[in-house]
């Protein structure tokens, strides 16, 4: 029987690990939210090595240096930057980001006066993320990437006032130091509100399926998913047989980034993503030996052996 969503719909309070943009050593101006559940994990370290330019500076950015490369080098600036300097080493495609969309980047942190590191996210396993223009980072960042667009490589000099001022978060850093970062827009997500969410969809009730399914609701035209890279989604959760709604990624306009490799998400999702575009509306009915198996999932409310329905509304790819 073809049910609403919405009539569904539970408000039902979900304690998880926080996303990416959770970390501590994040260039977040307060510490980060907790977030919804995430079907994700982004805990972990990736084996790669991050370079170090030595006592190199440059106070205007070569962009042939920073050509083809997987991670770009940051480079100390000449003078202590007395106000915010924005160097676009590279053009990216596509609108430029909004107040309150989100920007999915990996960067490189160093520090200004000796071209320290002091964080990069290129050794976690998803980019950092974070809605522009909130707070949730500090003010060099809301100031300096206003015009981003996707595929953009922004440098970023930042005086002391709008970094961390005398109270950094990590030793790492020192009061009244200023900043630079090197960063790498790999996409911008247009901002969503808990009205977007699609719980008016129609749906077939699950129990008891044996495969992975799928329904285009919407067919996308945008840039494909492709295997080995990664699709940036809003998804809805609901359990199969009563439809109710266990995880709603619009409800915080937070977008999940689901790394197109076996393994790296469920196995349903994995299986169900692949074909899709951007600008696709999904709906996939998963079994439960490929969602959460036989002990559920207690902190998203799903019983044991329990088929799984998602919708995943593919908003970018990188």
């Amino acid at each position: 029987m073809r049910r609403s969503l919405l009539l569904a719909a539970t408000t039902l309070i979900l304690v998880a690990s926080a996303c990416s943009s959770g970390d501590d050593t994040s260039p977040s101006a307060t510490e980060a939210p907790s977030e919804a559940a995430d079907p994700n994990s982004s805990q972990g370290t990736v084996e790669v090595t991050i370079p170090e330019a030595g006592d190199r500076c440059e106070d205007q950015p070569d962009p042939a240096e920073y050509a083809d490369v997987e991670v770009p080098l940051a480079i100390r600036p000449c003078s202590i930057p007395t106000e915010l300097e924005v160097h676009t080493i590279r053009t990216g495609t596509g609108p430029e980001v909004e107040p309150g969309d989100r920007l999915i980047v990996n960067y490189t942190g160093i520090r200004a006066e000796d071209g320290t590191i002091f964080d990069s996210s290129y050794t976690r396993p998803i980019p950092f993320d974070f809605p522009l223009g909130r707070g949730g980072v500090i003010q060099g960042w809301d100031d300096g990437l206003v015009t981003a667009q996707a595929g953009a490589l922004i440098k970023l000099d930042i005086p002391s006032d709008l970094a961390y001022g005398d109270t950094p978060p990590t030793e790492q850093i020192q009061p009244g130091d200023a900043l630079s970062f090197l960063i790498d827009v790999e996409a911008v997500i247009p901002a969503v509100t808990p009205e977007d969410a699609p719980l008016d969809l129609q749906l077939e009730s699950s129990v008891g399926a044996t495969e992975v399914t799928t329904e285009d609701i919407v067919v996308g035209d945008g840039a494909p998913v492709e295997l080995g890279g990664t699709a940036v989604v809003h998804m809805l959760l609901a359990r199969g047989d009563n439809q109710i709604v266990i995880f709603n990624s619009w409800d915080n306009n937070d977008p999940l980034q689901i790394v197109m490799e076996d393994g790296a998400t469920l196995e349903g999702i994995f299986e169900g993503l692949q074909g899709a575009s951007v600008g696709t509306l999904r709906s996939i009915t998963v079994p439960p030996d490929k969602a959460f198996g036989e002990d559920g999932e207690p902190s998203l409310g799903l019983p044991a052996d329990t088929d799984l329905l998602v919708i995943l509304d593919v908003v970018g790819v990188y």
